[in-house]
């Protein structure tokens, strides 16, 4: 059968390698169960500390008493300092900050030690002790007091139950009733203190605020004289008094109305002496008319005439004289014409004319004086605003005064006792069968815990099924752990062993992991070492010889060889690897039929590089092809480069992981490092399984049982059996 030749490049893996899952899917119900049936023993044992605990705490324990009262919260009384709409008064409903404030006052200091004072606790040994001072022994009966009494919440409603907790049950009953008491008594204490300092705080207010408003209107009141700023006060659709307008402000006012009523007159008057003088110039050409008639017709012969005489021709004399007697006659009757009545009618003209022109002149002065009265009117205003603010105030905080002084009288509290505490006739605790329970419970969930945070602290691969599930491989073969700690070599030799028999399992299930049947070159490694990687590479080409197959067992661990040679010369795989000579020269006969060792022997150079140059797969291919079968015993995977180099160019690998010491994750990474080398995973070999595993250490020498000196002494015993015949 031909082998692969040189490791493949890239982290590819060759065809057909087997390519495990290295993700964990968890753990189902059936392991965590398996996992807890392994731990069995601890949970029970905690189970039963638990219930003992519970049990003793039970026994041990002083019997307490709990007397309880019932009180109900009713939070619709008024509120005095804060009114509602229209003047009424705010009424509060219940909320859950105000149940929780009750609740809070009940479990108060001050409240606590009222009741210690009250019930004269600070007497008593059991409170206030039997040392120290007044103070110091009232402290202490507050402290112990308020740690044995609480307040809680009836669910659905406004109802508070108060408990108190000792050890007489009369005592615990005598302190919740004395807490309940106590509380409504503060509450009402409280709302009284609240009242008076509310009308105290409001008296002092009222006489700062009256002294304030009385000096704010003397200010105002002195400037407006000061600066003659006189107003008119009115009172509005309320029937409150207001201020109006400033005096100059009504002058200008009533000047602008009685000047608007001059220049009425004044065009009244002008329109009458108009009107006048047409009438009269009618009257007067009605007089005049036959004379001005008679004038044009002197004056019409006059022109004519002209024409024929000159001016001083007598008859033109004569009639230019008449024409001028006409016209001093018409002259005259114009004159007298104009009567008494039209003189009267221009007197009232001009009079109107008077009286307006003065008007005007006044509502000019007005406006000057309204001027200076506006930018008096700012600081008018600031001590008017002033003294108007200081008025609300007053007001304002009078009418809270009176309500105030109308609300103080309520004695109302908001907390009322419904059920009186009594004594109770048993105690509440200790309860043992409830503790037993309790620590029964406890215990088994810690011991629960405990077992899983073991499981994920230790997480190992301990059986065969923790291989499938949580590597997803195959199991080849379960490897126990000699019931009288037998040597391996010597259990090896006995057919009738237990090991012996379960590498005859192993090798069984290599020859039916593949169709072919057994691999022709088989690798063996380990996680770490001193898990049975070299007995287990020893025992399966021991049995695999013993079917009549030749084979050739390798020492591949170059950094630590585990099987000896006898050649002087010490050539082995080290001096194969950097050279060209043949391979069967080299191979050394065993005191085992048809088995063979190829030892590591002396080299020089670098493992590493030993094993990645081109002569190592040749060196596989020439042995496969010269035996049935090749072993080789490789090193532990670790951090090192070997045993992928080799997994690399072997037809199968076989990995031996310790059962209960592997962690489940260093063993995912050699499994993901074998396969991304490209080697061809057959299976897991699962060795050790037993309960009493001795201390490995890493010297760096691999055995399979017991501590490193024992496995030594087993391999060189390994090495004397398979040496040269």
């Amino acid at each position: 059968m031909l082998l692969q030749g040189n490791p493949p490049t890239g982290g590819q893996s060759q065809p057909g390698a087997a390519q495990p899952h290295q993700g964990d899917h968890g753990f189902d119900i059936s392991h965590i169960l398996h996992m807890l049936a392994e731990r069995w023993k601890l949970i029970l044992a905690v189970s039963i500390a638990g219930l003992v605990l519970g049990i003793a705490t039970a026994l041990l324990t002083t019997p307490q008493y709990r007397a309880s009262t019932l009180m109900q919260f009713d939070p619709g009384s008024t509120d005095v300092l804060e009114p509602g709409k229209n003047g009424q008064a705010r009424v509060r409903g219940p909320s859950g900050e105000a149940i929780a404030t009750q609740i809070g006052l009940l479990q108060s200091e001050s409240l606590a030690r009222q009741v210690a004072q009250d019930l004269n606790l600070v007497a008593m040994p059991e409170f206030g002790g039997d040392s120290g001072t007044l103070e110091q022994r009232t402290d202490r009966a507050t402290a112990i007091l308020r740690g044995s009494t609480s307040a809680e919440v009836v669910k659905g409603s406004t109802l508070i139950r108060v408990n108190a907790v000792s050890n007489d049950p009369a005592m615990s009953a005598r302190i919740a009733n004395a807490l309940s008491r106590g509380h409504i008594s503060a509450n009402i204490e409280r709302r009284f203190n609240a009242s008076s300092y509310a009308r105290k705080f409001l008296s002092d207010q009222l006489t700062r605020t009256k002294g304030a408003l009385e000096e704010s209107e003397r200010n105002l009141n002195s400037y407006a004289i000061s600066a003659g700023m006189f107003r008119q006060s009115g009172q509005n659709n309320e029937g409150k008094t207001v201020e109006g307008a400033s005096l100059a402000q009504t002058d200008l006012s009533k000047l602008n109305d009685a000047l608007k009523q001059a220049e009425i007159n004044r065009i009244a008057a002008e329109q009458r002496y108009r009107k006048s003088e047409v009438d009269f110039a009618g009257d007067v050409a009605a007089s005049v008319s036959p004379m001005i008639q008679q004038r044009a017709e002197l004056q019409a012969q006059y022109d004519e005439k002209s024409k024929i005489y000159k001016p001083d021709y007598p008859t033109m004399i004569e009639l230019k004289a008449r024409i001028d007697r006409l016209d001093s006659s018409i002259a005259s009757e114009r004159k007298r014409s104009n009567t008494n009545k039209r003189a009267e009618l221009y007197g009232e003209y001009q009079a109107a004319v008077r009286i307006e022109a003065e008007l005007r002149q006044k509502v000019a002065e007005a406006k000057g004086e309204v001027v200076l009265d506006r930018s008096r009117s700012i600081q008018y205003n600031i001590l008017q605003r002033e003294a108007d603010t200081n008025r609300a105030l007053y007001d304002a905080l009078l009418q809270r005064y009176k309500e105030v002084g109308v609300a103080g009288g309520i004695g109302q509290s908001e907390v009322s006792l419904v059920d009186e505490a009594k004594a109770p006739g048993g105690p509440f605790r200790p309860r043992p069968l409830v503790n037993a329970i309790v620590g029964l419970i406890a215990g088994l969930s810690l011991g629960v815990g405990l077992a899983l945070a073991l499981q994920l602290l230790f997480d190992t691969i301990a059986e065969p099924r923790d291989v499938r599930s949580k590597l997803h491989l195959s199991v080849l073969g379960a490897i126990p752990m000699e019931p009288d700690s037998r040597p391996p070599m010597e259990a090896l030799a006995d057919r009738k062993s237990e090991l012996s028999e379960a590498y005859h399992s192993v090798r069984t299930a290599l020859k039916f992991a593949r169709p072919e049947g057994l691999p022709s070159s088989l690798l063996v490694s380990s996680t770490r070492p001193a898990e049975g990687k070299s007995t287990s590479a020893y025992a399966i080409a021991l049995t695999v010889a013993k079917l009549g197959s030749k084979v050739l067992l390798i020492d591949a661990d170059l950094r630590k060889p585990t099987f000896a040679s006898s050649r002087k010369d010490g050539h082995g795989l080290g001096y194969l690897l950097n050279s060209d000579d043949p391979l069967l020269p080299l191979i050394e006969k065993t005191k085992t039929d048809n088995l063979s060792l190829l030892p590591v022997g002396r080299f020089t150079g670098s493992a590493a590089d030993l094993l990645s140059s081109n002569r190592l797969p040749l060196l596989i291919k020439e042995a496969a092809d010269a035996f049935d079968m090749v072993v080789i015993d490789a090193p532990p995977v670790l951090g090192l480069a070997d045993a992928p180099l080799l997994a690399s160019v072997a037809e199968a690998t076989v990995l031996v992981v310790e059962s209960g010491r592997s962690r489940t994750a260093d063993v995912q990474e050699m499994v993901r490092r074998l396969a991304d080398a490209g080697a061809h995973l057959a299976g897991v070999i699962l060795t050790k399984i037993s309960i009493k595993r001795g201390r490995y250490g890493y010297g760096y020498g691999y055995g399979f049982y017991g501590s490193e000196a024992d496995e030594r002494g087993a391999i060189t015993e390994a090495a004397r059996r398979i040496d040269v015949a």
